[in-house]
């Protein structure tokens, strides 16, 4: 079990109907006890599940989100997340942003997602050469994805080829090509919360994601080595 209750949503979204500090500093032990603690629970007991595992990831309390928002270049100036949110990460800290696990849960249901959200231009070619060097490989990681019930996002994808790799415009692949980020994710309805199944959830797609994972950052580095 993960220890979220009915209460746990009722919260958030108080929280969401309330954001302001005078409703937030009334309630915040109650947030803290009722979410957040149960949520750093979550993400501790699935980094004990995959202790031993060939892609084992870490979360606690410290690879969960601040509750606070960063208004200063936004127009939504409502000071509070009415979600929770944290990762699994290969360090256990919030400094790796790629090759995650992310989980966020909200006032009436939550999502998972994982893979490699933020590239930098030359990361992503060294990915794209990896990619046409062995396109085999990489699809069938993608199917075995699929099948697991995580298609790979087309969300962001390049309306044209990127620059360097227009020779392959015709070729099955390009549309992998045109990725910007390398992630998945699936919706989790308040019964997985409730129920405990979440933990298994998010193990299970830590598991599955693990060899794209693994495939992308070894890309990034042994492109950038040679």
């Amino acid at each position: 079990m993960a220890g979220f209750t009915q209460t746990s949503f009722d919260i958030l979204a108080a929280l969401e109907a309330n954001n302001n500090k005078a409703w937030y500093d009334e309630n915040k032990a109650r947030l803290n006890a009722e979410v957040r603690a149960p949520f750093a629970g979550m993400l501790g007991v699935a980094s004990m599940l995959l202790d031993g595992s060939r892609y084992p990831l870490i979360g606690s309390d410290k690879t969960m989100f601040r509750q606070y928002r960063d208004v200063r270049f936004s127009k939504d100036k409502t000071p509070y997340k009415p979600n929770v949110s944290g990762m699994l990460t290969p360090s256990g800290t919030k400094g790796e942003m790629g090759g995650v696990v992310y989980a966020q849960m909200g006032p009436r249901d939550g999502m998972l997602a994982a893979g490699h959200y933020q590239i930098a231009t030359p990361e992503l070619n060294r990915i794209r050469d990896r990619i046409v060097a062995d396109p085999e490989a990489f699809a069938e990681m993608v199917e075995t994805l699929e099948a697991k019930g995580y298609p790979l996002s087309r969300e962001g994808s390049l309306k044209t080829m990127p620059r360097g790799f227009q020779q392959h415009k015709d070729a099955g692949f390009a549309e992998f090509l045109r990725l910007k980020r390398f992630v998945t994710h699936v919706e989790q309805p308040k019964t997985a919360w409730l129920n405990g199944d979440v933990v298994e959830k998010l193990v299970h797609l830590a598991e599955a994601i693990g060899p794209l994972n693994a495939w992308v950052r070894e890309a990034m580095v042994e492109r950038a080595d040679n």
